[in-house]
């Protein structure tokens, strides 16, 4: 219920804001990022990403300030955000509900970004029309795709190829010993073959 006053436009403004309206636009024309936000991609670290970016045409890398940031650095980072605790971190429900096969979700941030910058840059009209082809469903199911094919390329330890292995050099002194074991026939101590 408004005041007598209120309701009869006698209501006295402060002397700040002679004009009433002036603050309240002000207001209004100036949003805080939310994560519905940043999930649709809008947010970046410098706030809202622009609809039109000029981009110089020799940079071949993109701004910090036009690529968009993950929903919960949005959560995380605002005031009175919940703190972060380890053991309940983001989403673990996959985990408790013990759902097996589920991609990795830093998988499934690497296509949203991909996909959606890939969709910004494509169309005329900046995507804007494409906002609703992938929701959650379709960025699982094509996190499994990427996941099954990587692993049918790859094989079950293909994931060993990025990875280093022991080097062997040949030792001059090593190829003496052996030689003179062999010309002393001692039997030699049996040695593990490493797998070639």
């Amino acid at each position: 219920m408004t005041s007598r006053q209120f309701a009869e436009g006698a209501f006295l403004y402060p002397e700040s804001s002679p004009d009433p309206l002036a603050g309240d636009e002000k207001i209004q024309n100036h949003r805080h990022p939310t994560v519905y936000d940043a999930v649709a991609g809008r947010i970046s670290l410098a706030g809202f990403i622009p609809k039109q970016v000029i981009v110089a045409s020799t940079r071949d890398t993109v701004s910090s300030s036009t690529s968009a940031i993950a929903p919960e650095a949005v959560l995380f980072r605002g005031k009175n955000a919940p703190t972060r605790y380890a053991e309940s971190d983001i989403y673990f429900t996959n985990e408790r509900k013990s759902i097996k096969d589920l991609p990795e979700s830093d998988i499934l941030k690497a296509l949203h970004c991909y996909i959606s910058e890939f969709y910004s840059r494509a169309t005329a009209d900046g995507g804007s029309g494409d906002w609703k082809s992938l929701d959650e469903t379709a960025l699982i199911a094509l996190g499994i795709l990427l996941e099954e094919a990587s692993l049918a390329s790859l094989g079950n330890t293909g994931d060993l190829a990025f990875t280093e292995g022991e080097r062997s050099f040949d030792d001059p002194k090593k190829n003496n010993n052996r030689e003179l074991r062999r010309l002393s026939k001692r039997p030699a101590k049996k040695q593990r073959l490493a797998p070639r």
